[in-house]
This record gives C-alpha cells, sequence and structure tokens, in this order.
C-alpha cells in the first residue's frame, strides 16, 4: 500500500530521477521512459542531476499506477522491468466485466471461440493450454475450456501476458475505469 504522507516525510519536496527510480523500484531506462510519457519533469540539461521532479506528481504518479499497471507497460520493442507496486485492484472489476460481456456465450468454449472472444490468435490460446495456464479438458472433439476458468486466467495469471492485444488492454482500461469510479 502506498503511503503518500510517509513518503513526503522521507523525500524532499522536489526529488532527482535517481530517487524516483528507488522509489518506483524501477531501472533507470525505465524511469526515463516513465518520466517522458507519464510523470511531469523539468529538465535542466546538465550531464548529472538532470531531471528535477515534484514529488506530488511522482505521488500521483504512483496511486494511478497502482489502480492499472498495463496501462503504463512499455512497448514491445522497449525492454524494461516493471516497477514492484501493488498489483491493480481491477482484477474484480475485470472478472464482472467479463461475466457481462460473455453471459450468452457457451459454457464450454473450444479453441476458436476462445480466440473469437479475447482477439488472441489460436497459436496463443494453445500455448496457454499447452503451458496449463488456462485449465481445460479434452473430449471427442479436441480440447475445450469453460468459461468461468477463461475468466480466471484473465483476471488472475492473464495479468502477466507480456504483450497484451489491444482488447485485452480496453479492458484492462474499462476495468480500471470500474474500479476508480466504485473505490
Amino acid at each position: 500500500m502506498i503511503d503518500p504522507e510517509a513518503i513526503r516525510q522521507e523525500y524532499p519536496e522536489y526529488i532527482s530521477s535517481e530517487q524516483l527510480r528507488k522509489l518506483l523500484h524501477v531501472s533507470k531506462r525505465r524511469c526515463v521512459w516513465l518520466m517522458k510519457h507519464y510523470i511531469p519533469y523539468t529538465d535542466n540539461g546538465n550531464k548529472t542531476r538532470r531531471y528535477t521532479i515534484r514529488l506530488e506528481d511522482a505521488i500521483s504518479f504512483m496511486q494511478n499506477f497502482k489502480f492499472c499497471t498495463e496501462l503504463y507497460t512499455a512497448p514491445a520493442e522497449k525492454s524494461s522491468s516493471k516497477p514492484y507496486i501493488e498489483p491493480p485492484s481491477s482484477s474484480e472489476a475485470l472478472q464482472l466485466i467479463l461475466e457481462s460481456k460473455w453471459e450468452n456465450e457457451p459454457d464450454l468454449l473450444d479453441v476458436a471461440v476462445v480466440s473469437r472472444l479475447t482477439s488472441y490468435s489460436d497459436e496463443a490460446v494453445n500455448r496457454w493450454l499447452d503451458k496449463g495456464s488456462l485449465r481445460s479438458i479434452k473430449i471427442q472433439y479436441g480440447r475445450v475450456t469453460s468459461k468461468t476458468w477463461l475468466i480466471e486466467y484473465l483476471c488472475g495469471e492473464g495479468m502477466r501476458i507480456a504483450k497484451k492485444n489491444g482488447w485485452h488492454l480496453e479492458m484492462l482500461k474499462a476495468a480500471a475505469k470500474e474500479t476508480v469510479r466504485s473505490g
């Protein structure tokens, strides 16, 4: 849990990028990427101690980040570690959204249906099934999973999918908005 008061007592009003990096538990590269895209900063042009960040901006980012980490993911070509901040609490909201969205779908889903519902390729769905990440059973015509298992996967281990597709990101954004609205 983020404690803004404890952070305010520990850090000065303006912090360096190194202090921000330590506060977010990220690499230097990830810290600069986050600043360029999400955290306001001042660049003085020096070679050392180049960036200055308002502590309030850093705290605001951390509070927004905890609701949906996936909104702050670097593009696939940028390899970096993710900050260690409390996981998103939007998984319950995501579960409700998916249950509502898929209420008229059959309870047993084959690979093609899972692919259609999630917009992931058949190959991706088969990888989930082969690894056992997404539970399945074999029937006469192939493997199937249940709608409940698919929702459990997407709200649990599926949150760790490195390259989420557009549909998945949209669902996470909707869940984050719902969490903020009800929070």
